[in-house]
């Protein structure tokens, strides 16, 4: 496994007065300046092997907070936005709205008209991740430094959009991590900035708003992930360090009134560290059903079904699992059907307490992805945080994985 970690710089002056700041270079703002500190204290605590930045000052002293050997790459600067260039958005959109939508959509045409296409940008950036990548020992992690622009081009690989985006832009400071195992690349965490609290500014200001927002947990660990065994719809108990990890969570998110929960032990037993008041139960919020593999190891499965793996994995069949469980397409249904059932709070979030399956299942049913597993997204981990906004023009992704909150549970002892 190797992992690159995408962050945004911290915020600027520019973004400040909402102006398009491409490659034009400025200094970060005093919001900016405080955010580098919660950066600096929590990327302190991940073992980084090589940091890269792009070269210009709002990613140069976002990187500084955290390292101090780091390499400047070219290929990582920001987006040309050609005569868009120190305009707001404001009056990108008055001067030359059909342009833009037009380069956002079809992501062919410049931007402002002698700038790059977003397809542009995204060989670029992906063509750089890719000589990153082959330069990274097994097992290493990178930290890259970047810009918004360039993150969205890295994530439209992984949750693309039809004519709209379906995940939100990434705030300042925020982390997105990719993993690569086997050469194959996928999304472990969206626009996670759990250094500066549990919710981030967009969650809070949607909530504001009035609009719901619904929050996706998987639940803590069980005995079963540790002997990777598929659980499916098999009842397994959180473990010690599940029951840690689900109290931590509870510590960070606080306990909230509206909360949903599969009814598998290890949902509800979750739930009950962030529920204020009783629980309510879904049977469709369940992990996809296995059949005969529940149970089983993944090396148990391998062995005495390894025609039915090829078909799945490697060709792309969405069948029954285990012979008598459920296919991919029938779990993302489900799932979906029962997310949508919710009544949502008012002014607080929802949460939905369920399984990793399941929330990958759902993640990737918003998007225009072709998967039949959604297979370009790491499973979130235990007890980690997703938030999905309920808007007028559909569900919008705001994050994606979030577990800060894990990052200093004492294992010693695990």
């Amino acid at each position: 496994m190797k992992e690159i970690i995408f962050v945004r710089h911290a915020r600027s002056e520019a973004n400040d007065a909402g102006i398009w700041n491409g490659r034009g270079d400025g200094p970060l703002s005093e919001v900016g300046e405080k955010q580098l500190d919660a950066l600096g204290h929590r990327m302190s605590r991940i073992q980084l092997d090589m940091v890269v930045s792009s070269p210009l000052e709002r990613a140069r002293r976002t990187a500084a907070a955290f390292a101090e050997k780091i390499v400047f790459d070219d290929e990582f600067v920001e987006l040309d936005l050609g005569k868009w260039e120190g305009l707001t958005g404001a009056e990108v959109t008055e001067r030359a709205a059909d342009e833009l939508r037009d380069s956002l959509s079809g992501r062919t045409r410049p931007m402002g008209e002698t700038g790059e296409s977003l397809n542009e940008a995204g060989e670029r950036v992906l063509n750089a991740v890719g000589k990153l990548t082959d330069s990274m020992a097994d097992g290493s992690t990178a930290a890259v430094v970047t810009h918004g622009g360039l993150v969205q081009t890295v994530l439209h690989q992984f949750l693309p959009g039809g004519k709209n985006r379906v995940h939100s832009f990434v705030d300042n400071t925020s982390l997105t991590r990719i993993k690569v195992h086997e050469g194959r690349p996928r999304l472990a965490t969206f626009n996670d900035t759990g250094h500066l609290g549990p919710r981030s500014a967009q969650v809070e200001k949607i909530l504001e708003d009035g609009q719901p927002v619904i929050a996706l947990i998987r639940h803590g660990r069980t005995r079963a992930n540790v002997e990777r065994r598929w659980q499916g719809h098999t009842d397994w108990d959180l473990d010690e360090l599940g029951h840690r990890q689900a109290e931590a969570l509870g510590r960070y998110y606080g306990r909230w009134q509206t909360v949903f929960s599969s009814p598998l032990k290890r949902a509800n037993q979750t739930a009950d560290y962030v529920a204020a008041g009783e629980l309510t139960f879904l049977d469709d919020l369940r992990e996809l059903h296995m059949g005969n593999w529940e149970g089983l190891t993944t090396e148990e499965i391998a062995e005495r079904w390894p025609d039915v793996i090829e078909r799945i994995y490697t060709q792309g069949e969405d069948i029954p699992r285990g012979e008598t469980g459920e296919t991919w397409a029938q779990l993302t249904k489900r799932f979906r059907n029962a997310v949508d059932s919710v009544s949502p709070a008012s002014g607080e979030p929802t949460l939905v307490v369920a399984h990793g399956g399941a929330i990958r299942s759902y993640v990737s049913s918003l998007s225009a992805t072709s998967d039949t597993y959604a297979e370009s997204l790491f499973t979130p981990g235990n007890a980690s945080v997703t938030h999905i906004a309920m808007t007028d023009r559909g569900p919008l992704i705001l994050d994606f994985g979030v577990a800060s909150h894990l990052e200093q549970l004492d294992l010693s002892d695990v």
